[in-house]
Order: structure tokens, then C-alpha cells, then sequence
């Protein structure tokens, strides 16, 4: 899989799962008390990436974890409102999701590239 291919995969993940949470607002499961958001989901996604090396798994997973960052940063905590959509929705949470894409695209691309994940190619006009 190309480096091209990993991050369009990522940002179709965020997009689809934004435009479904826009569509319809719905929250994940509670089991125990704790309130099952999809970037729990996307943590074992990635787990199960380490364990099978298949990079489809770490592009999902990955994105969406990097969906629900902002909002940390927006509450300041783990324990969010339960109607938190506005701030879901918020350009916050979108330049926030942009940042961090930048940052997690910068260290895939120059600090560290999983071995079966390829480098784009840059084209020469030779």
C-alpha cells in the first residue's frame, strides 16, 4: 500500500464517519457505566494491526482516533456532555482534526514508515 492510498483511506474514514455522525447523532453503547466512543474502536483497530500487520486496519483505526482528538483538548477531560455535538461538529474540532493529520501525514512520511507502506513516487520530466 502506497503512503498516497494509507492517507486517502484515513481521510475517508474521518469523512464518512463525520458526515454519518451529522446525519444521525447517535451514541456508541455504555457497558459498565462507560460510554463506548469510536475511537476506542479505532484503539483496537490499531492493536489489531500490531498483531497482523495489515495496514488497512492502522489507516481506520488511526482515523478514527484522530476524529475524536480535538475533543480532549476542547473538554479538557475524558468525560464529555453527553449532547457534545456542537463541539463535535465545531470548526475547533476541524482545525484541530487538520493539525494533527498534518503532523501524524509528517511522521509516516519523513520520521517512520511501517516496512509495506511505500513513499509516494515523485514523477521526473525526463
Amino acid at each position: 500500500m502506497s503512503l498516497k492510498y494509507f492517507f486517502l483511506l484515513f481521510a475517508s474514514t474521518i469523512l464518512i464517519t463525520r458526515l454519518l455522525l451529522w446525519l444521525m447523532p447517535k451514541h456508541g453503547p455504555t457497558i459498565a457505566g462507560l460510554q463506548l466512543h469510536h475511537y476506542m474502536y479505532g484503539l483496537v483497530l490499531i492493536f489489531i494491526y500490531i498483531l497482523t500487520k495489515k495496514h488497512l486496519l492502522l489507516a481506520i483505526g488511526s482515523a478514527l482516533v484522530v476524529d475524536e482528538i480535538p475533543l480532549f483538548f476542547i473538554f479538557g477531560t475524558r468525560y464529555w456532555p453527553y449532547d457534545h455535538w456542537k463541539q463535535y461538529h465545531s470548526w475547533q474540532s476541524i482545525i484541530g482534526i487538520l493539525i494533527i493529520s498534518t503532523l501524524l501525514y509528517s511522521f509516516f512520511r519523513f520520521l517512520w514508515l511501517p516496512s509495506t507502506i511505500t513513499p509516494m513516487k515523485t514523477e521526473s520530466k525526463l
